[in-house]
Parts: structure tokens; C-alpha cells; sequence
């Protein structure tokens, strides 16, 4: 066993994401929307080396922490990933890294190869590492998934610059990406979380059509962490979630079919420092700093900007500060709920949640912002970013 771990990583692991990623991500999910294909429609899917790379990475951030590299060359790839384990196996002398390498081939069918593992120092015929896996599969939950993915892909093609995937779209991959992403005890909690924003949503200011986000989202964490038996940051990712979906205009149902019968929100407009925009940038990045951690709650608000300044209301510094305050949260969400915990029971405000706002530019189209900004990598726009960064660590709940 000591000969699978070792001392030092083999990848070490890199928080960065970047606002381009995600920018070509949505691209890809607009361009093969399945709303918008029939059944049997083929398609292909360019993903580059350093996009799959990334999605690596934010998979392996699930579960055991670990980090992955990716080498593309023409025909296969070869990986890398290195997973942690707990600092008592070090402390005991026995080493806290498990490395994993692995060579793939792709022949231009279907079919990727794996041609060699290694883990730590341990060889293993890449035929054998198939079979084990192929074994562990069959007795879990993604067997059936895993079979409809084979059907579904018709061709993998890998150069050195990217992987390209022809797929059949089949319906039943929605369905299997659901039940991949929700398991019915995640339903059950988020049917619960559901019913506990409706009720909140409904107690807050009745009769008012706009409600500040402070006067609902501290009840509703209260509440959260009040359940019997609830996990505080379970709990906490849970009804961010639903409040983020409810914000973004979209229904839980696009996650939860069964959810259209749930109970529906009373029409209201949450309001942050008496702006609904605000509202919405600061429970979404919430939801998603939550649920996936920091670095992609920041590029997903980056991305959101650059895009307003290219074709939509403007490149906005206060939009950015409420993705980053509302990130924050997000983080002691599920990094320190108990330190949330004790902040919501002495009470939130909107000022205890985003800082003051004036001074910081928006509504800057392209051009404009160039001109005064440069780039996200300039120093007048860093300049702004490490000035909003100094405003939300005053504030008491981020200290």
C-alpha cells in the first residue's frame, strides 16, 4: 500500500479559472442547447486542451480534493492527477499523495484506449486498469449512464490543440445528466429548501412587491440550519440554490421535472442596497461559490461583464463587487457555516452584506472601458478589482 503513496504531489493543484473558459463553455452549451435538437441529431463538440483541462480540474475538486494535467498529442493524451489525503497519513509516515498517471489512445472510432497507468510507483498494464474499472462500474449507480454515453458517442479525434467528440443526441441523456447530477435524497432535500423560500419569501414585507435580500436571506439561513438533522452547509448550499434559480428567473423544474408541482414563490422583487441587479449578482455568485468554490463564482461574474460591455447594459465595478461579496458568502457557506451560522442570528442588513458602492464605475461599453481600463490584466483595472477586494474585507461578515 505504502508504494501507491507518496510524498510529494505529481500535480499541484491550481484554483484559476479563467473568464475566456468560461466564456467558450457557454458557447458550447448555447451552440448544442438540447432544447433545440431532435433525436438522432449528430453533432460535434471541439473542446480544447486547455478547456478539457479545466473541467478536469473542477471534477476533481468534487469529493477527495485532487488536481489534474492534461498533455494532448496527436491520437492521445497523457493525464496526470494527484489526490490528497487527510495530513494524519503524513504525520504517521506514510505519505499523503496518490499519483496517478495515465496514457490514453484514441484509433478514430469511439473508443478511448487506456494504453498505461501508473499509480505512485505501482505499474499497471493498461488492459487490466480497464478491466477493474469496468468492474467497479457494473456494480454502481453510472453503469447505466456509462452505457448510454458508448451508444451515444460515435467518434472521439484527438490532436495535439484539441478533442473533438461526434455524438447522437438521444433525450435520455438529459434525463441521465440529471440523475448524474441529483440524487432523489438531493431532490428531497431541494424540494425542502423550496418550501422553506416560498414560506420565507412569503413571511417577509407581505403585500410588498420589493423585499431587501438582507430581510429574507438571513431568515432563510436561520431556517436552514434550524432543520432537524441538516448538514449547516448542506443546508446552506441547498436554499442559495433555490434562491439563485429563483433570482435568474429560472424555475427549479429545468433541474427537477417533478418540481412543477413544488410551491411557487409569491411574485417579488429582492432588492440590494435597493437595486435588483444587485440581488441577483450577489445570490447567484453565492450559489455557485457554494457550491464550486470561488474561482469559478469570479470567472462566471468576469465573464458576465466583459459580456455586458459587448453587447449588453455595460461593463459595471458594482456588479463585480456584489459577484464578490456574494462569493463570499458563498465560501463561509461551505467553508465556515458555523461562523455564518453565529453572523445570521445577530442579524443582516444590506450594508452588512455589500459595502458602499459609490465611486465604482459602470455602465462602460466596450471601448470606454478599453479606453480606461485596458484589461482585466491592466493596472488601472486592478487597481479598481484590489479596491473593491479592500471594501468587502471590511465588512464584518467577511473579516
Amino acid at each position: 500500500m505504502t508504494i501507491a503513496l507518496e510524498d510529494q504531489p505529481l500535480v499541484t493543484a491550481s484554483d484559476e479559472v479563467s473568464a475566456a473558459s468560461i466564456s467558450r463553455a457557454r458557447d458550447i452549451l448555447r451552440r448544442n442547447d438540447p432544447r433545440r435538437l431532435a433525436p438522432n441529431t449528430t453533432r460535434d463538440v471541439r473542446l480544447a486542451g486547455s478547456d478539457l483541462e479545466a473541467l478536469l480540474n473542477f471534477a476533481a475538486r468534487r469529493g477527495i480534493r485532487g488536481a489534474a494535467s492534461l498533455d494532448l498529442r496527436q491520437g492521445g493524451a497523457d493525464v496526470r492527477y494527484t489526490a490528497t489525503l487527510p495530513r494524519l497519513l503524513a504525520d504517521l509516515g506514510v505519505g499523503r499523495f496518490v499519483n496517478v498517471e495515465a496514457s490514453l489512445g484514441a484509433s478514430g472510432g469511439s473508443q478511448i484506449d487506456i494504453e498505461q497507468v501508473r499509480i505512485g510507483r505501482i505499474p499497471l498494464p493498461g488492459a487490466l486498469f480497464e478491466a477493474l474499472l469496468a468492474q467497479y462500474i457494473r456494480h454502481t449507480d453510472l453503469a447505466p449512464e456509462v452505457a448510454l454515453l458508448k451508444r451515444t458517442i460515435s467518434k472521439v479525434a484527438i490532436t495535439p490543440a484539441d478533442v473533438t467528440v461526434t455524438y447522437v443526441w438521444q433525450p435520455e441523456l438529459l434525463d441521465s445528466a440529471r440523475n448524474l447530477a441529483l440524487s432523489p435524497a438531493d431532490q428531497q432535500r431541494l424540494a425542502a429548501a423550496q418550501r422553506l423560500f416560498v414560506d420565507t419569501l412569503g413571511h417577509a414585507a407581505p403585500g410588498s412587491r420589493k423585499v431587501a435580500l438582507a430581510d429574507v436571506l438571513g431568515p432563510l439561513l436561520q431556517q436552514a440550519s434550524q432543520q432537524p438533522g441538516a448538514d449547516r452547509a448542506q443546508a446552506y448550499r441547498d436554499v442559495l440554490l433555490v434562491a439563485a434559480l429563483h433570482l435568474s428567473g429560472r424555475n427549479i423544474s429545468v433541474l427537477i421535472p417533478d418540481a412543477t408541482r413544488w410551491p411557487k414563490p409569491r411574485p417579488v422583487t429582492l432588492t440590494l442596497r435597493e437595486r435588483g441587479d444587485l440581488a441577483q449578482h450577489f445570490v447567484i455568485s453565492a450559489a455557485i461559490a457554494a457550491q464550486a468554490g470561488a474561482p469559478l463564482a469570479k470567472a462566471i461574474g468576469l465573464d458576465k461583464e466583459i459580456d455586458d460591455a459587448q453587447r449588453g447594459s455595460g461593463f459595471s465595478f458594482v456588479d463585480l463587487a456584489a459577484d464578490r461579496a456574494g462569493t463570499r458568502l458563498g465560501q463561509l457557506a461551505a467553508r465556515s457555516p458555523e461562523r455564518l451560522a453565529a453572523a445570521v442570528a445577530a442579524g443582516l442588513t444590506d450594508a452588512a452584506l455589500l459595502p458602499p458602492i459609490d465611486g465604482l464605475p459602470e455602465h462602460m461599453m466596450a471601448d470606454e472601458f478599453r479606453r480606461r481600463f485596458g484589461s482585466p490584466e491592466a493596472p488601472a483595472y486592478r487597481q479598481m478589482s484590489d479596491e473593491i477586494d479592500r471594501r468587502i474585507a471590511a465588512l464584518a461578515l467577511f473579516r
